[in-house]
């Protein structure tokens, strides 16, 4: 019962990473086309969507010590390669699909943050290059004596009279 519950769970995972995806993606496009208000509105998306992953999380982790309840497994946290030791041979063939299909798609969202984070900074840099360009600093115009001659020098003392 619980290798069908948590496989389950990874099935709605999957789901919910699939989406987080899809709204990557969506938001590389606003970034692109300089869409604020879209991007604002993915990012409300991507913020749901995350909490719905975190309670599955959650819950797969209770299944996870559930099913291993009675079991031991290697590490302080059992993961679910210690599953398939416990389950039956098609449940586990169905779990380390499910664990592929995570993987997979967990690594394809990695790739896409990091293109939409060299977007944005690509976007800052534009930024600042054009308000460099507007607005370029002026050197500070000293006209009274540099540092060097403000410095004092510190006289050490080694008696204190007033002691």
């Amino acid at each position: 019962m619980s290798a069908i519950l948590l496989s389950s769970i990874l099935e709605q995972q999957h789901e919910e990473y699939k989406q987080l995806f899809d709204l990557s993606k969506e938001k590389s496009h606003f970034i692109t086309v300089n869409d604020i208000d879209g991007l604002n509105e993915v990012i409300n998306k991507e913020a749901k969507n995350l909490l719905a992953i975190e309670t599955l999380e959650t819950k797969r982790i209770e299944c996870v010590y559930a099913l291993l309840s009675g079991h031991e497994w290697n590490g302080d946290v059992p993961t679910l390669s210690d599953c398939l030791k416990v389950v039956s041979e098609a449940e586990a063939k169905q779990l380390q699909q499910l664990q592929e299909q995570l993987s997979t798609i967990m690594n394809e969202l990695k790739e896409i943050n990091y293109l939409n984070q060299e977007l944005i900074y690509q976007s800052l840099q534009f930024v600042s290059l054009t308000l460099s360009m507007v607005q370029p600093r002026k050197a500070p115009i000293n006209y009274g004596p540099n540092n060097k001659q403000i410095a004092k020098p510190i006289k050490q003392v080694y008696f204190n009279s007033e002691a």
